[in-house]
């Protein structure tokens, strides 16, 4: 509904401007029409995937005027929409104004996000229960608006205005008292940004200064599921049982950062260009948070049994991040052309929380009832991150049909963390100062020729520290392209990348190998017909050896994957009529093993110059059914499409 309200405000200004412009054509391209979905199986996973719902949907608009004589305030207008009503997503953009006056861009965005992945973070798995723990539904709306003052003059302010909008329910779960409880949650998150600033031309000189102001307001509550009481583990502790008979939970976060943006460009002569950016950001955050609960439960931390918990905790912190660079351009012959440039990022972050904790109905393991108790946690920590990045690269075009293009990279990081004695779990610290620098030298050679075209690209990186255990310490990415389109109507192509990713060191034991293969073939041997094939293979291997949490003894993780994929397609135009198909199937092998097939037709009609009709048929098919839960997560969903097309 707010989407609707939103499009018919946007779309009045259009109405009343074409009373003004009468005597010229009025461009219009608008579709629209209902789609009916039809999901077999588990309608979780095919929202998770591709939440297409039935309902009214504005497919595609545009609408413009240009040139608009009779009205001094504006002479061009023009809207664009996609997917609006009942879509995942959709889009409206605006632009209008006056010559040399004034310019507004301005832009709608909306997004569904649903996630419930039935065998992910189940604690009922094993017992044949398909559902969740962890899943949202959640929506996010964005306004965006821009305006130009004097466009095309040396001086032209500027004046902007974001706003996003993420909401939604969802299901979380909470470890308390030795087991752990569902709870139903619902996420309200509002930020907003002012922008101020001027653009301006000064012969060689141009470029641009911004000045923001952002907010971000978050709400986040929690409160026990219905039914779930009991836990996700059966049993008792010490002869008790652990429940939960209630439990509320509320956590509110302010940030405010003001945001500065400059970027300027000179140009020396005719051979080189200068630009410098600089980027400042300064917020500073608080978080509150107050919990209630009641129950039977157990702390170790305590050596207590206790029936209540009142909770509630302060934090605040400051955030510094600037980044600030400078690139040159430079053309030193036909042909031949270098970029250099080198950049400065810098982040700190100050945290300082108060925890406190009143445990009521205290109670210890010999059942000896002593007084309520308090505990009071004072937590304050500190990182500091500080990169210097140089880049230079050359593109130089050979002899013939040969070029080639060579670049090198270097990125020092220095790293200081300085976190509070409480927040220590492993012994030893977590706390340090750390550097770590990659070089990267990258090259490419491209010969192209009567249509036949070959690309190698090598990509090789070397660091002299690991600072997180997934971090690499060397990595290669070569990859190989071709090509060959003998005449207009015949193209075939191919890629082939592979990527090898290590870290050796002691402690880590990180690899890493992925492959990917694909090609295709399109031919058009009349105007009005099109085929379209294609294939590719894709093999990635990942391992790394982890602490068992109960036992703290070392395992391996491994991750593997070995897909293949092949689609076809068509197109078949003979006006007025057109019909376009297409079939995918895909399948991978890997840890996470599946099936996916796709298919698609669409045909149209021009009924006149002015309407026409459009049909579409949408086919998803998706199966994990060798898996050891079954078929539970398959879903097979057709959508069926009926759409009007105006087009004066």
């Amino acid at each position: 509904m707010k989407t609707n309200r939103f499009l018919l405000a946007a779309l009045l200004p259009a109405l009343l401007l074409s009373g003004v412009a009468i005597a010229q054509d009025v461009p219009l391209d608008i579709e629209l029409g209902y789609r009916w979905t039809d999901v077999e199986g588990s309608n979780d996973m095919y929202r998770n995937q591709v939440n297409e719902r039935e309902g009214f949907q504005i497919r595609a608009l545009s609408y413009g005027l240009g040139d608009i004589r009779g009205t001094n305030a504006i002479d061009h207008f023009r809207i664009d929409a996609a997917d609006l009503g009942i879509g995942p997503n959709g889009m409206l953009r605006i632009e209008a104004g006056r010559t040399g006056y004034w310019k507004l861009n301005a832009a709608y965005r909306h997004s569904e996000q649903y996630s419930n992945y039935p065998t992910i973070a189940n604690p009922f798995l094993e017992q044949g229960v398909l559902d969740s723990q962890h899943r949202f539904d959640r929506s996010r709306e964005s306004v965006d608006v821009d305006l130009e003052l004097l466009p095309g003059k040396a001086v032209r302010p500027l004046l902007g205005y974001s706003y996003s909008k993420y909401s939604g329910p969802g299901l979380t779960t909470y470890h308390v008292g030795q087991d752990e409880f569902a709870l139903n949650h619902d996420l309200n998150d509002k930020e907003s940004e002012f922008r101020v600033g001027v653009a301006f031309d000064a012969g060689p000189v141009s470029g641009q200064v911004l000045q923001g102001w952002r907010q971000y307001r978050g709400k986040e509550t929690s409160s026990l599921a219905p039914g779930s009481g009991a836990g996700n583990f059966p049993g008792t502790i010490l002869g008790v049982p652990v429940t939960l008979s209630s439990l509320t939970r509320t956590s509110t976060t302010d940030v405010d950062t003001p945001v500065t943006t400059a970027v300027v460009t000179g140009r020396l002569g005719s051979a080189v260009r200068l630009t410098g950016t600089y980027v400042r950001a300064n917020s500073e955050g608080e978080d509150d948070q107050k919990e209630n609960l009641g129950g039977s439960l157990v702390s170790y931390e305590i050596l207590r049994f206790f029936n209540t918990l009142a909770q509630t905790s302060s934090a605040t912190s400051d955030a510094l991040y600037w980044r600030g660079g400078i690139r040159a351009d430079m053309h030193i012959s036909s042909g031949f052309d270098i970029s250099a440039g080198y950049n400065r990022r810098s982040r700190e972050l100050d945290g300082y929380s108060l925890v406190t904790d009143l445990y009521g109905g205290v109670m210890t393991f010999p059942q000896i009832d002593p007084p309520d108790i308090q505990t009071i946690l004072e937590s304050k920590t500190r990182m500091e991150r500080v990169e210097d990045i140089f880049d230079v690269r050359a593109s130089l075009k050979l002899l013939g049909p040969f070029s080639l293009r060579v670049g090198y990279t270097s990125n020092s990081a220095d790293i200081t963390v300085t976190n509070d004695a409480s927040e220590v779990v492993i012994p030893g610290g977590q706390g340090g100062t750390f550097n770590r620098k990659i070089q990267t030298v990258d090259a490419g050679l491209l010969f192209k020729r009567e249509g036949f075209t070959v690309g190698v690209d090598y990509v090789t990186q070397s660091a002299d520290n690991a600072v997180v255990r997934t971090d690499y310490l060397d990595r290669d990415r070569l990859r190989v392209r071709g090509g060959w389109e003998p005449v207009k109507w015949f193209r075939i192509g191919a890629t082939a990348e592979t990527v090898e990713t290590s870290n050796d060191a002691p402690g880590y034991a990180y690899d890493g190998s992925w492959k990917n293969y694909a090609g295709d073939l399109e031919v058009a041997p009349w105007q009005w017909l099109r085929f379209r094939v294609g294939a590719g293979r894709f093999d990635g291997d990942t391992s790394i050896p982890y602490r068992i949490p109960q036992t703290w003894a070392t395992a391996n993780s491994a991750y593997s994957e070995s897909g293949t994929s092949w689609e076809g397609g068509l197109t078949f135009n003979l006006k007025p009529f057109t019909v376009e198909a297409l079939l995918r199937h895909f399948e991978n092998e890997g840890s996470f093993p599946y099936e996916l097939e796709k298919a698609r037709v669409r045909a149209g009609i021009e009924l006149t110059k002015l309407l026409g009709i459009a049909a579409e048929w949408d086919l998803d098919d998706y199966n994990e059914t060798n898996r050891s839960y079954g078929s539970g997560a398959d879903y097979k969903a057709n959508r069926y499409g009926l759409y009007l097309r105006i087009h004066p």
